[in-house]
């Protein structure tokens, strides 16, 4: 199966360019206290983060679970200096023994910036250089 046939009406779709970060929420139906964050699929080998904790982070990769009474419980998803093997499907997944599974997927294009794979410059006029400031 192609991992874009994966995407449904539902599915939120982000773009970024190169560099940047992005903090997605998800909104998932159940609680859960196994907080997985996955690319595509949540299947050995796919599995970003796996925790028990509200709080997590792995590399350029975090979340923060926000329990909601009577309301769908949020995970926010971080993620940091955006490369282009970001994009892709993402999946939060909230899990407990006697409940179903809860997921919300999400989809981020990574597109190139402005500045390519060279380093941006910031060009300054005298007028714009303060005292003290080379």
């Amino acid at each position: 199966m192609d991992r874009d046939s994966l995407v449904d009406a539902e599915t939120n779709i982000y773009t970024k360019h190169e560099g940047e970060d992005i903090t997605v929420r998800c909104n998932l139906t159940f609680t859960g206290s196994r907080k997985l964050l996955c690319k595509e699929t949540c299947e050995e080998g796919n599995i970003l983060i796996d925790t028990y904790r509200d709080e997590d982070q792995r590399g350029r990769y975090s979340i923060k679970y926000e329990y909601r009474y009577l309301k769908s419980s949020v995970v926010h998803v971080t993620i940091t200096k955006l490369t282009k093997s970001d994009s892709g499907l993402y999946t939060c997944e909230l899990q407990k023994d006697w409940s179903p599974i809860s997921k919300d997927n999400f989809k981020i294009i990574v597109t190139e910036g402005e500045c390519g794979q060279n380093p941006c410059y910031v060009i300054m006029s005298e007028a714009d250089k303060r005292p003290g400031v080379d």
